[in-house]
């Protein structure tokens, strides 16, 4: 599996969904993709980050950082793919969406 695989497996395990995968490949110097997810719940998104952590500790692939542990808005950064998980409110209030809307995106089912 690759990377992206990995960290939408992770989002499905718990339920995840409105999973919407961004194509930054050549116009972000940091990462090449980004990937929006949504959670019913705060415990969904701690769920995530730890199977995250197991599921890429026998891999090539690394954490670079994670942030808001325990927060409706949590940001898991892994080098060339960057995952925020938000709950339902936490994405309705920010629309995340909108920051993104000129980048190519695919929806993930």
């Amino acid at each position: 599996m690759n990377l992206e695989e990995i960290l939408i497996d992770c989002v499905k395990k718990v339920n995840g969904n409105n999973i919407l995968v961004y194509d930054m490949e050549g116009r972000n110097p940091f990462y090449d993709k980004m990937i929006l997810a949504s959670v019913s719940s705060q415990r969904q998104a701690d769920a995530i980050v730890s199977y995250i952590e197991d599921g890429i500790k026998d891999t090539e692939y690394e954490i670079r950082h994670i942030e808001g542990k325990n927060s409706p808005w949590v940001l898991i950064d892994c080098n060339s793919i960057i995952l925020s998980v938000f709950t339902n409110e936490e994405r309705d209030h920010f629309q995340i969406e909108k920051v993104y809307m000129d980048y190519k995106s695919k929806k993930v089912d």
